[in-house]
């Protein structure tokens, strides 16, 4: 898949010490130039932009005529001194000259032409007409656009401008560069001066000043070539039988089949890989077990793959065409607005999944998006007034509790509703501080006080902490009937199990579950984070077995935990698909071979409009054995988008509690709420990602979270974020408890506070690039977990990882320097501090940022450093200024990010960023 990609028009530079730029001696230095001659002004700001020097000494000789490398030289200074790639070939501009490298660069761009094929002229007068073609020519960089052109025969002489130079000229006087004398003449054939042309630039500054344009190029990505498979040792076929030995000609059916004929010529076959070939078709339900005698080995892999052209699937849902729907009858129309009726249509998908089906579970899709459920209002998520209030939150039943309808109209709405049609609906809720989205069933409506019971239907932390705090959410009210008046929205009658579908167009598709045939797994969550020991089912679930490679085939339309995975080692994923699945994991792992890494690859994947996360993996390999028992992960050159689209799921990369391993150059967008996610993980490196818009939906924390564990060492570096919150104002690349993480050589744009340390200690925020009208860096805010006995809470579990790793480094031999070899003087960070009991110890983040750039409005350093921080960190060499004086890049204001000649940045090669 092609997408364009919003990061750096060629190449973004980043520096570790403050910036330094020579500026020229300002126009007012000049002895020529008096304080009241009209042109001051003017050449007092070309010289301070650095595009006009003096001609010798303190001379700028105003009135002197302009030549024609003057001309060139001026506007490649405001270019940003590039490079040309080859000297310009013309016989009377030598190497060397000061104007040389202009001359070449003009030719290049299409700027300026030679007088003749073989000589410039560079010393040679520039009229005001050819001054005009010039700039004309020029203006193709800005991008300027002038839509009308000056009547030159206004002027007494218009008519005497050469052919060529007609509209260029009409250009540059209806946009007010150059001027008539007073007496009516324009003068085309007049030599410009150099006060005339310092006039010149100022006006061209103001008049086409632009606003920030992000960087913009399109992807470098191509699709790589599918490999041919042949001699595979089994081949499976749609129109194969499983009761088949497997060869070309007697294809098996299913992939279980296909697992089953694995083990029997894993008896005879010892060494060397075992290929399974599926030819295309779709291939569902998928459901299987994978133990140990179903694995490979280091020197034998099990793979899975698609035969010759055309789509594998592993299909665990329903597709539904647009004209399978059929139109209302008169009893139907009765339940929604009479406006929309004549545009709905229903189909009757309880029977065709078997059952009817939970509102809470349900997911429509097309093959673009992931169908929005009817609701009021239609868009509550973009800042729309709260409408209900929180009632009785001390209800005696756990699992209910009420709710106040403040909204008039909704009000009136809910007046026209039956009983039934409210026990259909469903609340949609978003809690702003807790950063909490869930779904509840409506119980019961009272006209009469206004309130409305709302079942939980979960006894969880985070249920209970929704009903803290209803009077911070923002609720909706979903499965609304009268609501279904916009394209592409859908309403279940739970009663009747219809679908009914408002404008239906193209192709729908629906998870299915699939009941006791289902495969049960455990999905073990970190308890510490408020995760329970949680049961689900998964399509492909794998136990204690490992060395088995998936390559481009489909997975779609699963539900429930996770479609495939469990406890795993040395799995690979392989340009392959997951899309249009609403389980809370597409590819779950944990660890599971003993003296065996977990070793997962994901590769060249793409994943897409999925409920919960993409990648969950985790392990186990945190504690003293980290050094020795690495995860071994790799996700790379994949394509992630519209993750975590329901769950409150985090990160469609989520590494918990891993050691080791890369994720790069992946694209990332819309993603509910973070990306990438690696807590309490270790020597994680994430880097050459591109985060474009990748936060959509939430005003969490950003794109990449740190862990909460001091032996992090993690590194994030060379990444473009892009808008990575919902609004810009606290999209954060690293958050809450965040230790060890070094992050540098990241461009963030528009991202509000683009880094956040709540707690962190020991992270390294150097040389980065941060655009955008806030664009900084905060750190130390959890003053509010401080109570007054000096105990620590909503630190997560910071506090008493900070200890073990103490205990390790005290009790585990080799430890220590292997910690150390890792992160050099991370030990003496270590004992210099006191246990976390002390207050003080929250308070003193330890943290550095040094040599970033801040490109705002305002030219500030934002770097907020609270409850103390400030005598703790360490904040130096850091440079802010605005996007039109910025000393490093060519030109911010039109994305071009090149950097100017002669200044002190070294090369980060930003367009490796992304897929490649």
């Amino acid at each position: 898949m092609k997408k364009t990609l919003s990061f750096l028009l060629a190449i973004i530079v980043i520096a570790g010490a403050a910036v330094s730029a020579a500026v020229p001696a300002a126009a007012a230095g000049f002895s020529d130039v008096e304080a009241d001659r009209w042109s001051a002004p003017s050449i007092r700001y070309a010289a301070n932009q650095g595009y006009m020097t003096g001609v010798g000494g303190d001379i700028f000789d105003p009135e002197g005529t302009l030549t024609r490398a003057a001309a060139v030289t001026v506007l490649w200074r405001r270019q940003g001194e590039p490079g040309p790639a080859a000297p310009c070939g013309f016989s009377d501009v030598p190497a060397g000259q000061w104007y040389s490298e202009a001359v070449a660069w003009a030719k290049e761009a299409g700027v300026a032409y030679g007088v003749t094929d073989n000589a410039f002229d560079p010393e040679g007068p520039v009229t005001r007409e050819q001054l005009a073609a010039i700039l004309f020519r020029y203006s193709s960089f800005a991008p300027v656009f002038v839509p009308e052109r000056a009547d030159l025969g206004e002027f007494e002489d218009g008519g005497t401008a050469a052919g060529y130079a007609a509209e260029p000229l009409g250009w540059a006087v209806e946009a007010g560069l150059i001027k008539g004398d007073g007496d009516g003449r324009l003068d085309p054939k007049g030599h410009a001066t150099r006060e005339q042309f310092a006039a010149i630039m100022e006006r061209y500054d103001d008049t086409f000043k632009l606003e920030y344009n992000e960087p913009v190029i399109t992807s470098h990505y191509t699709e790589k070539p599918y490999p041919l498979v042949t001699d595979a040792d089994i081949y499976v076929s749609t129109s194969g039988e499983d009761e088949n030995d497997g060869t070309f000609d007697r294809p098996l059916a299913t992939f279980g089949g296909a697992v089953a004929k694995v083990r029997e010529i894993k008896e005879t076959k010892t060494e060397g890989d075992i290929t399974v070939a599926f030819m295309a078709g779709v291939y569902g339900p998928v459901e299987a077990e994978l133990y140990a005698a179903d694995g490979g080995s280091e020197g034998q892999r099990i793979i899975y793959c698609k035969y010759g052209d055309g789509d594998v699937i592993f299909d665990n849902g329903a597709t539904i065409p647009a004209d399978a729907f059929l139109p209302l009858d008169e009893s139907d129309k009765a339940m929604f607005q009479s406006a929309s009726a004549e545009k709905i249509k229903k189909v009757d998908v309880g029977a065709l999944l078997g059952e009817i089906p939970s509102v809470e579970n349900f997911a429509l899709f097309t093959d673009e998006k992931y169908c929005n459920v009817a609701r009021y209002p239609n868009l509550y998520d973009d800042g729309s007034d709260r409408f209900l209030k929180g009632g009785n939150t001390n209800n005696d039943d756990p699992a209910l509790s009420t709710l106040l309808i403040t909204s008039p109209v909704l009000y009136r709405r809910f007046a026209a509703y039956s009983e039934r049609m409210i026990r259909e609906m469903l609340l949609y809720g978003y809690i702003v501080r807790g950063y909490r989205k869930d779904t509840f069933t409506i119980e019961s409506y009272d006209s009469d006080t206004k309130m409305l019971t709302v079942g939980y239907g979960s006894s969880s932390e985070f249920s209970k902490k929704l009903r803290r705090d209803w009077n911070d959410a923002l609720m909706a009210v979903l499965n609304v009937p009268y609501e279904l008046d916009v394209p592409g929205e859908y309403w279940v009658d739970r009663e009747t199990g219809t679908l009914y579908v408002y404008d239906p167009e193209g192709t729908y598709r629906i998870p299915m579950p699939h009941g006791e045939k289902r495969i049960r797994g455990i999905v073990q969550y970190d308890t510490g984070d408020g995760y329970p020991a949680s049961e689900g089912y998964c399509a492909i679930y794998a136990e204690d077995t490992g060395y088995i490679t998936f390559r481009g085939i489909r997975f779609t339309s699963n539900v429930d935990e996770f479609f495939i995975g469990y406890r795993t080692s040395g799995f690979e994923f392989d340009r392959c698909r997951f899309d249009c699945c609403t389980g809370k994991n597409q590819i779950l792992f944990e660890h599971s071979l003993p003296d065996v890494p977990l070793g997962l690859r994901v590769t060249d994947c793409e994943f897409d409009l999925c409920i919960g996360r993409h990648v969950y993996v985790f392990d186990e390999a945190n504690g003293p054995e980290r050094f020795t028992n690495r995860s071994e992960i790799l996700v790379d050159n994949c394509y992630f988008a519209r993750s975590n689209l329901l769950f409150d799921a985090e990160g469609a990369v989520n590494l918990h509690c891993c050691s080791g391993g890369l994720v790069s150059h992946n694209q990332f967008e819309n993603c509910y709420r973070y990306a990438v996610m690696f807590t309490g993980s270790c020597d994680v490196v994430v880097e050459y990602n591109d985060f474009e818009s990748a936060m959509t939906n939430s005003d969490d924390g950003g794109v990449t979270r740190g862990c909460h564990d001091v032996q992090g060492n993690n590194v994030v570096r060379y990444n473009f974020y892009n808008s990575i919150a919902n609004g810009g104002s606290v999209g954060r690349m690293a958050h809450y408890c965040d230790c060890g993480t070094l992050m540098y050589s990241n461009l963030i744009y528009d991202g509000g506070y683009a880094v956040y340390h709540g707690a962190g200690r020991d992270n390294e925020l150097n040389c980065n690039v941060m655009i955008g009208p806030n664009a900084g860096a905060s750190v130390g805010s959890l003053t509010e977990g401080i109570i007054a006995t000096g105990e620590i809470s909503g630190a997560w579990s910071l506090v008493p990882q900070w200890n073990t790793v103490r205990t390790y480094i005290e009790t585990v031999p080799g430890y220590a320097e292997a910690l150390e070899a890792r992160r050099p003087g991370i030990l003496d960070l270590l004992f210099d501090i006191e246990y976390a009991t002390d207050k003080a110890f929250f308070l003193a983040p330890t943290n550095t940022f040094i040599g970033n750039l801040f490109i705002n409005e305002d030219a500030r350093i934002h770097i907020n450093l609270v409850n103390n921080s400030a005598d703790y960190c360490t904040v130096e060499g850091n440079v802010a200024c605005t996007y039109d004086e910025n000393p490093v890049f060519v030109n911010p204001t039109v994305g071009d990010y090149r950097i100017r000649s002669g200044v002190d940045f070294p090369d980060i090669h930003f367009e490796e960023i992304g897929r490649y």
